[in-house]
């Protein structure tokens, strides 16, 4: 790793040596891989599981190239050799230095530092199981650094479904489903969990990967973090439910139009006596909004399969030219019929991460890849955007209002001297006074000098080896 040296770089700059001159990277990259390491997720990738037989590379550096992928939003694998491994100030922060960009790992090849298919190759050999026990341990960490994660004591769950295209060899095209825990704090969403399975080939239903990831919850991500989970109607389980009652845990869920509980329930609400209280309308981005009404139903007692007590509420949304119902129950009998609606609000906050993800990171533009693979690409998407939201989370004091994270590249006025496994950052007037003060030193090693910046521009590196 390349460590901050200025006594040592001014002393190389002095004698007219040094690998490299670079603007100063100001901003994003700087504060967010210093948040990274101020709390320790940086040496976590060291204890990245490994498949390997040779371990030429650190595990650590492949998790940072995935996880930069992401926050760069780039679209594919190929695209990090033009994007990440182009710039030599990006790669010194995801722990390359110079020395390695210059001359590459591997004796006779100038291939710098590892190409597509070694990214490809290490996740390949890895198994859902272990990048799910990884996350767990991540999750934990978290949640004792962060309090923010445990602020409500409330998760979400919910599935999606990414499509990697078909590919080389007559490789078939593969759908990935996702099943994933967010934690609910601060009016955002933190996914901390994720499940997956691949459709088609043994997949698991959403209520399956749901248990899965509550049980993990429960065990790794230490007391009060889960108390409450939102769930959709894709989670029906009458028996989980009642269980996770048992242990401390209340759920809300919506129910299926064609469950008995639900038709009681409509039916319940048309009764004269029945009691509607106005609610704020969805937010629909187009047509007209409706009048909402929520009318509170207590005593609910057939569902067989829950076994404990049950309120309801049923949420009546009034267009000009339909009615529709939705039909809610909690195991939590303590809530006011508008902390449930609120509660069943929350639960599209990870509907709209979903379509964030979708949208903005590209969630559904992963490239032509082999299943594996493709899993850790999800796996590290969620992942930066769990850790960008809780780094604007806590940075969203220190910003100017209304300033926005810019995960990008922005020169700065300074310049970063870098030799050896050194750097220091230098104001331009400090560096132009040691060329001018030792300009017999510079003139000697101008050549060797005028390639180190040239390969910093963009140009082919000549020190490289054939």
């Amino acid at each position: 790793m390349v460590t901050e040296n200025r006594a040592t770089v001014l002393a190389a700059l002095k004698r007219g040596e040094c690998d490299g001159l670079l603007p100063a990277a100001c901003g994003f990259l700087d504060a967010f891989v210093g948040f990274l390491e101020e709390h320790g997720l940086l040496a976590h990738f060291e204890q990245f599981p490994d498949a390997r037989r040779r371990r030429s590379i650190g595990p650590e550096f492949f998790c940072h190239i995935l996880l930069h992928k992401a926050l760069f939003r780039l679209d594919s694998l190929a695209q990090i050799g033009t994007v990440l491994f182009q710039s030599p100030d990006v790669l010194r922060r995801l722990g390359f230095n110079l020395r390695q960009v210059h001359e590459g790992f591997y004796h006779g090849s100038a291939q710098r530092p590892f190409n597509p298919e070694a990214l490809a190759d290490f996740f390949n050999g890895l198994r859902e199981a272990q990048l799910g026990a990884h996350q767990e341990q991540l999750a934990a960490m978290l949640c004792r650094q962060f309090p923010v994660l445990a602020d409500s004591g409330t998760a979400v769950l919910d599935a999606n479904t990414t499509t990697l295209p078909a590919g080389h060899h007559g490789r078939p095209a593969t759908q990935v489903k996702t099943c994933v825990l967010g934690l609910r704090g601060a009016g955002r969403l933190f996914p901390l969990l994720w499940d997956f399975t691949t459709r088609g080939v043994g997949e698991d239903a959403d209520l399956t990967q749901g248990k899965r990831l509550v049980a993990a919850a429960k065990e790794t991500l230490g007391p009060g973090a889960l108390r409450r989970l939102l769930v959709d109607r894709g989670f029906i389980d009458g028996a989980w439910l009642s269980e996770l009652k048992a242990e401390g845990v209340d759920t809300i869920i919506g129910l299926r139009e064609n469950m008995a509980l639900y038709e009681d329930m409509v039916g319940l609400c048309g009764l004269d006596d029945a009691q509607w209280l106005p609610a704020d309308p969805p937010q629909l981005p187009h047509g007209p909004l409706p009048q909402r009404e929520l009318c509170p139903l207590t005593d609910l007692n057939t569902w067989e399969a829950c076994t404990v007590p049950l309120q309801g509420l049923v949420i009546r949304d009034t267009y000009p030219d339909r009615v529709q119902y939705q039909c809610l129950v909690s195991t939590d009998l303590g809530l006011t019929p508008r902390q449930l609606h609120r509660y069943a609000r929350d639960r599209w906050s990870i509907e709209e991460s979903f379509m964030d993800l979708t949208r903005y990171w590209g969630l559904d533009r992963l490239g032509s890849c082999r299943p594996a693979v493709g899993r850790a690409q999800i796996h590290f998407l969620l992942l930066a955007y769990t850790l960008l939201h809780l780094y604007d989370h806590e940075t969203k004091a220190e910003r100017a209002q209304g300033e926005r994270l810019r995960p990008a590249l922005v020169p700065g006025r300074e310049i970063t001297a870098y030799f050896g496994d050194h750097y220091a950052i230098l104001l331009p007037s400090e560096l132009v006074t040691i060329i001018l003060d030792h300009h017999d030193a510079w003139a000697r090693n101008r050549e060797q000098l005028l390639a180190a910046l040239r390969f910093c521009e963009g140009a082919p590196n000549p020190r490289a080896p054939d």
